[in-house]
C-alpha cells in the first residue's frame, strides 16, 4: 500500500491505514482481460469469491450479469463440472462467470482491465451492460478500448503513448472537439467503424 502524499483515500468511510492488508485486499478487485474457469464443480468456482455464497445469492449474481439462460443449460446446474475435463464455457460465458464472482465478493472498489475485450464484437454490448451491473454501487476504474464501453463511465481519461491527452465526461470530451471526438464520430458513423485493436486482431484479413 502507498499512502498518499497529499489528502487522504479511505474506502467505505474508513482511511486505507485503517484497513489493513487482507480487509484492503478484499475491498479491492482487479479483473483482467486474462479469464480463468478452474475445473470442478461449477459453484465452487463461484465460491472462490465468496466461500459462504448460498446457491439463491449465486444464482442471482448469475442472472446479474445476464449468465441465466446458459446457466440453465447445464445439466446438473451449479454441480456441473465445467473447465478441464467438463462443460467447457466461451469466452463470452467466462467472462461472465467472472463478473458475477465480482458481485459475490462485493468489493467497493474494482478495476476492470479490458474485462469484456475476449468477446469480440459480438458479445460486446451484452458484455458491456453485464459488466455495468456488477459494478453498479461501487467505484470502477476501467481500462477500455471500446468507445461504448468508455462513454458510460462519469469521467473519461484518455491516454496518448502513455499520457493524459484529455479528461472529462463524454459529454464534454464530444464538445471539446479533440482526439477523443473524431474517435466517436468515425466509430458511430454506420459506414465507418473503427475497430478495438482486440477485434481487429480477431478480424480474418479482408474480412
Amino acid at each position: 500500500m502507498i499512502a498518499p502524499t497529499t489528502g487522504s483515500v479511505s474506502l467505505r468511510g474508513v482511511p486505507l491505514a485503517q484497513l489493513g492488508k487482507h480487509r484492503l485486499r478484499r475491498e479491492i478487485a482487479l479483473i483482467s482481460q486474462e479469464v480463468h474457469v478452474f475445473a470442478g464443480p461449477f459453484g465452487d468456482d463461484l465460491r472462490l469469491a465468496n466461500p459462504d455464497a448460498t446457491d439463491a445469492e449465486i444464482t442471482a449474481a448469475l442472472d446479474l450479469v445476464g449468465a441465466t439462460a446458459w446457466f440453465r443449460t447445464l445439466p446438473d446446474g451449479l454441480a456441473s463440472a465445467v473447465g478441464e475435463g467438463g462443460r467447457r464455457l466461451t469466452a463470452a460465458q467466462a467472462q461472465q462467470l467472472t463478473l458475477a464472482r465480482l458481485a459475490l465478493a462485493d468489493p467497493a472498489v474494482t478495476v476492470l482491465d479490458e474485462a469484456t475485450a475476449e468477446a469480440g464484437s459480438a458479445g460486446a454490448r451484452n458484455l458491456d451492460r453485464a459488466a455495468v451491473a456488477a459494478t453498479e454501487g461501487r467505484t470502477a476504474l476501467i481500462v477500455a478500448h471500446r468507445l461504448s464501453q468508455a462513454a458510460t463511465a462519469d469521467r473519461i481519461i484518455v491516454l496518448d503513448h502513455g499520457r493524459v491527452a484529455e479528461h472529462g465526461t463524454h459529454a464534454e470530451l464530444l464538445k471539446a472537439g479533440g482526439g477523443y471526438s473524431q474517435l466517436w464520430r468515425s466509430w458511430s458513423m454506420p459506414d465507418l467503424v473503427v475497430p478495438t485493436e482486440r477485434e481487429s486482431a480477431d478480424q480474418p484479413v479482408g474480412g
